[in-house]
């Protein structure tokens, strides 16, 4: 049976989005051991850190999920996507690397080289992805549509570090303070959020079996909120735009778990508390959004474990049904079902270590670091080693069924 809104006609290869997910665990790993390095030497290099997380765990994770969604969603078929996804995973991942050591090291060359791979990779892979999308859109479900929307802020928030760094670096006399204001609000709320929300509208009807969005929400949210971000270029840090863009998303927040309350299957699910939690942290985030001036620290943690929770739940659910989809169609003898991939007991014990990591956030207001390091480290590892377990499922029936998998 085909989940309603999906076209499994143009299902890319399996590998595609499991090596943008296994690089994005690995950079969520490099991350952690990056802090926990700059904790023992007791310095914080908050660009570098930062960087590492968002291109090379959320980028990698969202850049995945948009080769498989794009055909499967919304029908915008990508020529070759294996040649086209390798070039990227490879150049995202190698500029990612280069960017934050260089800027790491206070290395301008490195960091230049860095920024100019990330370049040809995003300034080729973003425009060919809006323009699949645009061709479409009279077609489009409201969820392909917020694709289009939070592509578009990523292209503006690329073109913006553009800047930064050559400001960074003194090579460009620019206005930083409002032009790190513009790339950070485009990157979380009008590419990662926006992002998120979207895949949302599809995929908590589909796994969790609850009511529809609204259409206020799923269809005006995403043009809402980007218009709000537009107007920061004329009112960079003005309560008339801020507010709005955190009480968007305070509202998707709320009723992400009031349809999550209303689904028919009311069995305990650690992917559907995932969800639960991801909301609270991105609510928590939307109230310190017009106060990050004062409270930059809190806000770039709650909004990272909103967007860490939410991957979770995401990969936990896609990993296994795509596996089982993808060996199905293919008429594999015994295909495993989805609780075969990756066992709900290990699911469940990454939930608990999860949410064990967030509470030891607490502690960090009273300046107690090493609990909450060690346990983003156990929690990201577990999740890695479930994760590439799941793959090698499908990697074993490939080989043992090789004549069909042709």
């Amino acid at each position: 049976m085909t989940p309603r809104g999906l076209q499994l006609l143009y299902l890319p290869p399996f590998s595609i989005i499991a090596r943008f997910f296994i690089s994005a665990l690995l950079f969520l790993n490099l991350f952690g051991l990056f802090l926990l390095y700059q904790y023992a030497k007791g310095e914080l290099n908050l660009p570098a850190s930062v960087h590492l997380w968002t291109l090379g765990f959320m980028g990698s994770t969202m850049l995945g999920a948009l080769f498989q969604m794009l055909p499967v969603v919304a029908g915008a078929t990508i020529e070759n996507p294996l040649r086209k996804a390798f070039f990227v995973h490879t150049a995202l991942s190698a500029g990612t690397l280069l960017l934050a050591f260089g800027l790491y090291m206070r290395t301008e060359s490195l960091s230049l080289l860095g920024l100019l791979i990330l370049l040809i990779s995003l300034f080729y892979i973003v425009p060919l992805m809006l323009f699949k999308l645009l061709k479409l859109w009279g077609t489009l479900r409201d969820a392909p549509r917020g694709f289009v929307f939070a592509l578009l802020s990523f292209l503006i928030g690329i073109i913006l570090s553009v800047f930064l760094v050559l400001g960074h670096f003194g090579r460009l006399t620019v206005p930083y303070g409002k032009l790190l204001e513009l790339h950070l609000s485009f990157m979380l709320f009008g590419w990662t959020a926006t992002l998120v929300a979207s895949v949302a509208f599809q995929v908590i009807e589909m796994f969790f079996v609850t009511p529809p969005y609204p259409k206020l929400i799923s269809r005006y949210l995403p043009p809402f909120v980007f218009s709000l971000l537009l107007l920061k270029f004329l009112f960079p840090k003005s309560f008339i735009t801020n507010a709005p863009i955190g009480a968007s998303f305070f509202i998707f927040s709320l009723y992400t778990v009031y349809l999550l309350t209303k689904r028919r299957r009311k069995v305990s699910d650690p992917l559907v508390s995932l969800w639960y939690v991801g909301m609270f942290f991105l609510a928590v985030s939307c109230v310190l959004y017009p106060l990050k001036d004062e409270l930059f620290l809190p806000f770039l943690v709650s909004f990272g474990a909103f967007v860490m929770s939410v991957i979770m739940s995401m990969m936990y659910r896609i990993i296994p049904f795509l596996v089982w989809m993808h060996l199905s169609t293919k008429g594999i003898p015994n295909a495993p079902a989805m609780f075969d991939v990756i066992h709900p007991k290990k699911i469940r014990l990454n939930f608990y270590l999860h949410l064990i990591f967030l509470a030891s956030l607490s502690l960090l207001p009273f300046g107690i670091f090493l609990p909450s390091l060690l346990l983003l480290l156990a929690d990201s590892l577990l999740w890695l080693f479930n994760i590439a377990g799941g793959i090698l499922v499908y990697v074993k029936y490939e080989r043992e069924n090789p004549s069909h998998l042709k």
